[in-house]
């Protein structure tokens, strides 16, 4: 389920994976204590090079395609790279979002699995692992760049925001946006948001401050198709363990 959890900070609060018992071991005599190297701190960001004119203007047009729209569906391709070892295999699925919150990332290859949230609870499912895990979500709780896919909450209010000239991520007619948190958060240092024209996010660059990045790319993108609210139940299949987020006790087994 590493992907499932890595998919974009926006549910690292919805995701905590359930405790698994270690064995008892024998606990060796403690050793002298070693002066461990102070971790260095993180380089502060001049924030006079964001917030300007263009960067604002560009966030509000991508703010504003998102506040009309009532459906979204796209494929997307999801890549992981952890620092010191790289991409990890590329996943990719499709995203269904209807407002008001109803989201599901359908994966498809390599393997199935599912993040859903249904309005009502967060969802989590993978066949393989022949286990489901769930949460209740409340639309308050979720961060902004959930909530303003459904026209909800303001990327300004929560970040501060620039345009990165010739980034590597941005093709022909794109923009590279980053957004950094005006919070900190301990989830995620900064994201980065690739937008075409329209103000579509095309990709979804997160890095946590281990230096990790997940990478989401959406293509042949939908909007306002009618899609039907069962798109959005899931009832756990018979004999799936099924799993509070957060609680050490399974809530049953179907």
């Amino acid at each position: 389920m590493h992907t499932l959890i890595s998919l974009a900070f926006l549910f690292l609060p919805l995701t905590q994976t359930p405790p698994v018992p270690k064995p008892a071991v024998t606990v060796p005599a403690p050793k002298p204590a070693v002066p461990t190297p102070a971790k260095p701190a993180e380089a502060e960001e001049d924030l006079k090079t964001y917030n300007l004119a263009d960067a604002i203007a560009a966030i509000t047009t991508t703010q504003n395609y998102y506040n009309k729209i009532t459906t979204f569906q796209a494929k997307f391709k999801q890549v992981f790279s952890k620092k010191f070892h790289g991409d990890q295999p590329a996943e990719s699925g499709v995203i269904y979002i209807k407002k008001p919150g109803f989201m599901l990332w359908d994966y498809l290859l390599p393997d199935k699995k599912m993040f859903l949230i249904d309005g009502k609870k967060a969802w989590m499912y993978e066949p393989s692992s022949k286990q489901a895990l769930w949460r209740d979500v409340k639309d308050s709780s979720l961060p902004t760049p959930v909530k303003f896919l459904w026209g909800q909450g303001k990327l300004t209010d929560e970040f501060h925001i620039k345009i990165v000239p010739n980034s590597k991520f941005a093709g022909k007619n794109q923009k590279a946006l980053k957004l950094l948190p005006k919070k900190r958060s301990p989830h995620f240092k900064l994201v980065m948001f690739v937008v075409d024209v329209q103000g579509a996010v095309v990709s979804s660059i997160v890095y946590d401050h281990e230096g990790n990045k997940n990478q989401i790319n959406f293509s042949d993108i939908t909007l306002n198709k009618s899609i039907e609210d069962k798109k959005f139940t899931f009832t756990p299949p018979k004999g799936v363990q099924v799993l509070q987020a957060g609680e050490e006790k399974p809530s049953g087994t179907r």
